[in-house]
């Protein structure tokens, strides 16, 4: 895997230089887009003419053609995540117009029609604009020129509407497109080359020497060295991937703090993880993320729960550096229960990009938590995390947790919704069945057996689902802890007759957790190897 560690530059002298540079680099970048992406001419004969236009070296085009290849697939993704995304608020929206057709056509009170006739107007009217969106994004993607803006297409439009956005001139509207097209440059490594890089080099010392362009040279000189760059937390790998004869990619960019102008040194190396300390023998940690907390579960090599907790994410309202210091938070404490039992994560592979994408649809408190949830964030901090501590982490498909997990693990082991979910992925990690019926109920027909279970729950799920609208759900009746099932839940776990015992309570013999300390614990006796009817 790949990692970067960054640097401060603290001599304000090369600041000059290194502005200097980033213009330089920007100028051939954006001639490279014109006559290699827009007019078609081939790669090598771009750089055979750049090299004595520009005044650089061979490996510096190199950096900038990298650069820029990293730019156009950035460029053409983001117009296919664009296009998912039209395609899913248009199909959210036509659902919505069909459910208010409905409601229209039910509807008797001449006041609540005025309002339906006007929302389908409303949704009609934001379904054409959508529409039209859709086809410039579908003619965009058919276009061989990628759209590129260098300096971001925010800040291009703002010239139009200096006052609205800040701008008390053009000239100071100017000054700052300059700068924003040329924030930085890459110095792109090599394993042929002196510590891994021949533009900029590291030495023993902690000193940095950097290669000046030709054309640069009369006022910087040849080389210019850089002193008192210390990489937080990276020096030991810096100098381990220097004696290994690795590549090693150097990025100057820049920033603004405080109202001044700061340079930063980010150095890429490639580093192996960390072996792993874990044994699926053991057991499992099972995660289950949601918008508003991190439900992790630990369970043994048998599939029964040992212990779970609840790990607070407060991400409403908050910028995005405490959004990722909050899920850095839990994601740490997670990995480090993990290492401490040997025991690996399994997680869910969940995709937010369509439930985002409906938010204008959904209901206002369930859009508030969803917007500011950062699946991808987490999944990223997750695998990094565990890789440097050597946990291995599992993927699986997560259809049907929440159902299995709050109908069979729930009320027999005092398990909130969220723990029981995270018990049921961790069950699912370790590869353990998930059997609707129990060993008491009636033997399913040769013609039955090769279906898959998932299918048996999916119709268990519409069931609550529709007992839910009449009543209350399961998860809503003291959150699962020992109370008793429902009547669909109770038929579908223990089969026709029920539980043992009265029929209405858990089976004998099973303790209720220690709530106060958010552990469910299972006595060493009664633990069954994942036969009984709860498992």
């Amino acid at each position: 895997m790949k990692v970067t560690f960054e640097a401060k530059i603290k001599d304000v002298s090369l600041y000059p230089l290194l502005e200097a540079f980033a213009a330089l680099f920007g100028r051939v970048e954006r001639a490279l887009f014109r006559d290699h992406c827009v007019r078609g001419e081939p790669l090598a004969d771009c750089k055979r003419r750049y090299l004595p236009l520009f005044g650089i070296t061979a490996r510096m085009f190199n950096a900038v053609a990298f650069v820029l290849e990293g730019k156009v697939k950035a460029a053409r993704e983001s117009q296919r995540r664009h296009l998912r995304t039209l395609r899913n608020q248009i199909r959210a929206l036509e659902g919505s117009l069909a459910e208010l057709g409905d409601r229209l056509g039910r509807a008797w009170a001449p006041g609540s029609k005025w309002r339906l006739r006007f929302q389908i107007h409303q949704k009609k009217r934001r379904l054409g604009c959508l529409k039209a969106r859709l086809a410039r994004v579908e003619a965009d993607l058919d276009r061989v020129v990628p759209p590129l803006c260098f300096g971001s297409g925010r800040l291009f439009r703002a010239q139009f509407h200096l006052g609205e956005n800040g701008y008390s001139s053009r000239e100071e509207w100017l000054q700052r497109w300059h700068s924003a097209r040329s924030s930085g440059f890459l110095c792109l490594g090599s394993r042929e080359e002196t510590s891994g890089n021949q533009t900029c080099t590291l030495f023993p010392d902690g000193s940095i020497r950097l290669r000046v362009p030709d054309c640069l040279v009369p006022t910087f000189g040849r080389w210019v060295m850089i002193r008192g760059v210390r990489f937080r937390r990276g020096e030991e790998a810096l100098r381990h991937a220097i004696s290994a004869g690795q590549a090693i990619t150097y990025c100057f960019f820049r920033r603004q703090k405080k109202g001044k102008v700061v340079w930063y040194l980010g150095a890429t190396v490639d580093q192996s993880p960390s072996p792993l300390v874990t044994d699926p023998a053991r057991g499992a940690l099972g995660v289950d993320l949601n918008p508003h907390l991190l439900a992790v579960a630990q369970v043994d090599r048998y599939g029964n729960p040992v212990a779970w907790r609840h790990l607070s994410l407060r991400l409403h309202g908050r910028r995005r550096v405490q959004v990722t210091a909050a899920l850095g938070d839990a994601v740490a404490e997670a990995v480090a229960w993990a290492k401490a039992e040997g025991i690996p994560i399994v997680v869910e592979e969940l995709d937010f990009g369509k439930k985002k994408a409906e938010l204008r649809e959904r209901n206002p408190r369930y859009a508030r938590l969803l917007s500011a949830f950062s699946y991808r964030k987490f999944w990223l901090l997750l695998h990094s995390r565990a890789a440097r501590e050597g946990v291995e982490v599992i993927v699986r498909d997560p259809a049907l947790t929440s159902v299995i997990g709050e109908v069979k693990f729930g009320p027999g082991y005092g398990l909130s919704p969220h723990a029981a979910a995270a018990v049921a992925i961790a069950r699912r990690g370790l590869g353990f069945g998930e059997r609707l019926r129990s060993r008491s109920a009636l033997v399913l027909p040769a013609r039955n057996r090769t279906r898959h279970v998932w299918g048996d729950w999916r119709r268990l799920s519409r069931r609550l689902r529709a007992e839910g609208a009449c009543g209350r759900r399961l998860s809503e009746r003291g959150r699962g802890r020992g109370l008793p099932l429902s009547r669909v839940a109770r038929t579908a776990v223990f089969g026709p007759h029920g539980p043992p015992g009265d029929g209405l309570s858990p089976v004998p013999g099973w303790e209720s957790p220690a709530q106060t300390v958010g552990r469910a614990v299972r006595p060493a006796s009664q633990q069954c190897a994942g036969n009984c009817n709860y498992c």
